[in-house]
């Protein structure tokens, strides 16, 4: 019979939760002989590890928070999944890297996980509730959503972000009352990086191809 292993018995491993590529990217690449922009390269570096905190994350330990603590880790693991794609998705644009736009731009279209996040009338209300004046584009994108016209939901990803960052997010106003809810934001997060692990490995493919 085997037992189920404790948080003591895990070896750590620097690749554990990494980018699928980043293995290549770190032993086959010699990034300094290759021509790209400091900043893109500052980024591209940086991804990795942001990457593995947001994939890595789940929980914070602070049980005398009580029931809200589930709403302030469903939004963190938004936060650093989005973080992530901030510097990833620089670098791709910069790269070159196909079908990849400004931040602002790319669509990660998922009609279950959106259909599922619109019933969460408290968390769109929230959101709607709380734009910002220089976030037309934002307002246009939860007005779309709202109607049923895009499956996007990176847009709420970032929403949530800057709402967490800004300190306005709550587990209440978040809609976030159970491990249900808190489930669908870490899946959510967990789209954002899986969008993200992909435009690496593109990355990582351009600069193989730059360094031949």
């Amino acid at each position: 019979m085997t037992t189920k292993k404790s948080k003591e018995d895990y070896i750590w491993n620097k690749y554990d939760n990494m980018p699928s590529s980043y293995k290549d990217y770190q032993q086959k690449l010699k990034i300094d002989t290759i021509k790209i922009n400091a900043e893109v390269k500052r980024r591209l570096s940086r991804f990795p590890y942001r990457y593995r905190l947001a994939k890595s994350f789940n929980g914070i330990d602070a049980k005398e928070v009580g029931r809200t603590l589930i709403g302030y880790e469903a939004g963190m693991k938004v936060f650093l999944a989005y973080t992530a794609y901030e510097d990833l998705i620089y670098a791709a644009y910069k790269l070159g890297v196909e079908n990849v736009k400004k931040k602002n731009e790319n669509e990660i279209p998922n009609k279950e996980l959106a259909l599922q996040l619109m019933k969460k009338t408290e968390l769109i209300g929230f959101i709607s509730e709380n734009l910002r004046e220089e976030d037309d584009w934002l307002k246009i994108k939860i007005e779309k959503f709202i109607r049923g016209n895009t499956n996007d939901v990176l847009f709420l990803a970032l929403a949530i972000r800057n709402l967490y960052a800004h300190g306005v997010f709550t587990a209440t106003k978040g809609g976030v009352k159970n491990k249900t809810d808190k489930a669908l934001y870490f899946r959510l997060a967990n789209e954002v990086l899986k969008y993200c692990d992909k435009r690496f490995k593109n990355c990582v493919k351009i600069l193989e191809e730059r360094n031949e």
